[in-house]
């Protein structure tokens, strides 16, 4: 039979979960860190809203389709075009149409071939 010290094992077990709580902590923040202003101000109002669209949500109630939640969220943000400005300057200025502030976005292959953004939220002493 094999000895073990229970206290070794939780030791072990802890600075592993540690760990990976830091592993994922820094993933994220290299995620964020990795993102335009733009593209930050968007994944926080679409995240924060949906937490709170989320939290809404009756007990017990079914959880509607991807689609249905997606237009149910960006709905809520246009309604509240001041909590979450970075959805709600894409409706007004109508982009990629008629968006009088595009910026070109060079190409970072893999990830995607360049294009075009809007620049309606960008700050006013961003650099791009």
């Amino acid at each position: 039979m094999t000895e073990y010290r229970e206290s070794k094992v939780d030791a072990v077990l802890n600075g592993y979960l540690a760990k990976r709580q830091a592993d994922r902590v820094k993933r994220v923040h290299d995620f964020l860190s990795s993102l335009t202003a733009r593209e930050r101000s968007l994944v926080q109002d679409i995240a924060v809203m949906g937490y709170v669209r989320g939290s809404m949500h009756p007990r017990g109630e079914e959880i509607p389709l991807n689609d249905a939640i997606l237009a149910n969220v960006v709905h809520a943000c246009f309604a509240f075009p001041d909590l979450y400005p970075a959805v709600a300057t894409i409706e007004r200025c109508g982009f990629p149409e008629t968006c009088p502030n595009l910026r070109a976005v060079p190409p970072d292959p893999p990830k995607h071939d360049g294009g075009v953004r809007c620049g309606c939220a960008d700050d006013e002493d961003e650099d791009q």
